[in-house]
């Protein structure tokens, strides 16, 4: 079997793309930083965008069906300016990645070789799993477990269901980080807050609801359990945590 990749839910094999080598394979570290990660970690450097080159061949019946096929694999690769890459042998990780540069050359009479160099702004790559867990809030404080793979910390989104009154204030924290968000305001039952850790946002309801917020967005940790405390919530309510684990 040899290896391809999936653009954008295509998977470029259908065009006799074999990729002979890849750079996603996670064994090298840069730790070059060019601005502040988030507004919650001023202390901390967001990663530069990652480039990934690999190298590949087309296979083909005939010089001729090997360049349609070149063609409709820069149509694929083009048609988003971001779409979600996946190696076959990643197949658990995507990267949302755009097209940098492609180099080919024909390899004897009916086949092409070159270079793909894909871009990501964002240089995490992220599970194709995401991970939707509710836990029931039946004390104050209640310690919930949530377990996180991947190699980078985690953004996840928390959003707590009120199954009563509450006058706040209210936190969510991580033991294991250190990280604490405080919203100090009321909620009545069935009233949602979400904690969106990556866009830095509290909503109440769907609506941005900032003015009362303190303290960090609490991040997951990889490859371990963490802990997670929710105080205030009174006894009847409910806390969902959804994220992908992410990948450096």
């Amino acid at each position: 079997m040899t290896d391809s990749l999936t653009f954008n839910s295509l998977d470029l094999s259908i065009y006799g793309l074999i990729i002979n080598r890849s750079g996603n394979n996670h064994t090298s570290f840069n730790r070059n930083t060019i601005q502040l990660d988030t507004r919650a970690f001023a202390s901390r450097g967001k990663r530069e965008a990652l480039q990934i080159n690999t190298d590949f061949t087309i296979i083909g019946n005939s010089l001729s069906d090997s360049q349609e096929k070149l063609a409709n694999i820069k149509r694929v690769l083009t048609t988003l300016e971001t779409g979600q890459l996946i190696f076959d042998n990643m197949p658990d990780v995507y990267y949302n990645a755009s097209l940098s540069q492609l180099d080919c050359q024909r390899l004897g009479h009916k086949d092409l070789v070159g270079t793909i160099s894909f871009l990501c702004a964002d240089p995490y790559g992220y599970s194709t799993t995401e991970t939707d867990q509710t836990d029931n809030i039946t004390t104050d404080p209640k310690a919930v477990t949530v377990t996180v793979g991947g190699s980078a910390k985690t953004l996840p989104v928390f959003t707590l269901t009120a199954g009563e009154s509450l006058s706040g204030p209210i936190s969510v924290k991580n033991n294991d980080t250190g990280e604490e968000l405080v919203w100090d305001s009321s909620m009545v039952s069935t009233d949602e807050l979400e904690i969106d850790t990556e866009h830095w946002v509290v909503k109440k309801n769907g609506t941005a609801s900032m003015t009362d917020v303190s303290g960090q967005f609490p991040r997951l940790l990889p490859e371990q359990d963490n802990h997670i405390v929710v105080t205030g919530f009174g006894t009847t309510g409910t806390l969902n945590t959804v994220f992908r684990s992410r990948f450096i």
